[in-house]
């Protein structure tokens, strides 16, 4: 499957780029959010498929420095609000 470039059959909703938006958007709402609670949130948003794309997504935002990991909490948080 690729995530990055769609084909005819691609379903948009669940593109990196699409899952990457709204976590973004999750976290703009709500600052700091733990790694499972995120996760859940995009299943009831997304869809329950959204696990396959919800690692390479995360990893997508934090090559581009966009969100934080923070390990002894297990949460996410937004580095850079200037998207």
């Amino acid at each position: 499957m690729s995530f990055l470039k769609p084909s005819k059959h691609t379903n948009l909703r669940y593109s990196i780029i699409n899952v990457s938006a709204t976590i973004i958007k999750i976290l703009k709402d709500n600052g700091i959010i733990e790694y499972n609670e995120l996760l859940e949130l995009l299943k009831i948003k997304i869809g329950e498929d959204v696990g396959e794309v919800f690692l390479l997504s995360l990893s997508f935002l934090y090559i581009h420095k966009k969100v934080q990991y923070g390990k002894e909490s297990d949460s996410i948080r937004l580095v850079n609000e200037v998207i």
